[in-house]
């Protein structure tokens, strides 16, 4: 997704490859976060272990919320500037 922005400056195709492979590399490190995150919640629960439990479950519900926000982050920026259009 071009974010109109984007359109106006000189070198927006450079640009948008970069965040598009920084958003890609950030999805695939969320994705091994949250393998981790659900080996200690798995680990945990067979062992009785509340605590690993405990950060087995947040951690997954961290990678999920930040993967969720990165994926989104594209669509978030455009709203905003289109918000700032039509304001002012």
């Amino acid at each position: 997704m071009i974010v109109k922005l984007l359109a106006q400056i000189p070198g927006e195709n450079v640009l948008q490859e970069v965040a598009d492979g920084l958003i890609a590399w950030a999805v695939v490190i969320g994705i091994i976060g949250l393998v981790i995150a659900a080996i200690f919640w798995i680990v945990g629960a067979n062992s009785d272990n509340y605590s690993q439990t405990s950060k087995g479950k947040r951690g997954v519900v961290y990678v999920l919320v930040g993967v969720a926000l990165i994926g989104a982050a594209p669509v978030l920026v455009q709203w905003a500037f289109d918000l700032g259009q039509t304001a002012g």
